[in-house]
């Protein structure tokens, strides 16, 4: 998990790990990751739809599948991550736990039919953290990976400003 990011991750069902892949890779919004770094039994794609990036991992051992977007992003990134979120779980029968610091009484894995509680769950989550992030990184709205947000947003207020 990282101070940048909100993360799910979904697992257990039936589906292989052919079977995730395909469907996160058959998503209308859905291109290969090329500047993930690779891990063995793993693949990563983006889902960006013009106003939104959602970062997916498809991990084979045991099977699951990762997705997290970074806090910066406009608002309505919440409904769509929800929507791809339920989407998942839905056509891969697997159940959803919230990667994040949340109370213990939170971290637990959802079924399908507990959808609406894990709701409302993520939606207070990720108004606390995106709160934690303006604190810190200020109201720029900015769709983008991690990997974008770490070089356009964190790096240049941790590099020394020589005068």
């Amino acid at each position: 998990m990282g101070f940048e990011t909100f993360r799910v991750e979904l697992r257990g069902g039936a589906a292989t790990y052919a079977q995730a892949e395909e469907t996160v890779r058959q998503h209308p919004h859905a291109r290969p990751d090329h500047d993930s770094i690779a891990s063995l039994g793993s693949a990563y794609y983006t889902l960006e739809d013009g106003i939104h990036v959602i970062e997916v991992e498809v991990a084979a051992s045991p099977v699951r599948v990762s997705c997290r977007f970074t806090l910066c992003h406009p608002p309505s990134i919440d409904t769509a991550f929800m929507a791809l979120v339920h989407e998942l779980m839905a056509r891969l029968g697997m159940e959803v736990k919230i990667c994040d610091d949340i109370p213990p009484d939170h971290s637990q894995w959802f079924s399908g039919t507990q959808f609406s509680e894990f709701a409302e769950i993520v939606s207070s989550s990720i108004a606390r953290r995106r709160a934690e992030w303006i604190a810190n990184f200020g109201t720029v709205l900015l769709p983008a990976k991690t990997s974008e947000v770490y070089e356009k947003v964190i790096l240049p207020r941790c590099t020394p400003v020589v005068g």
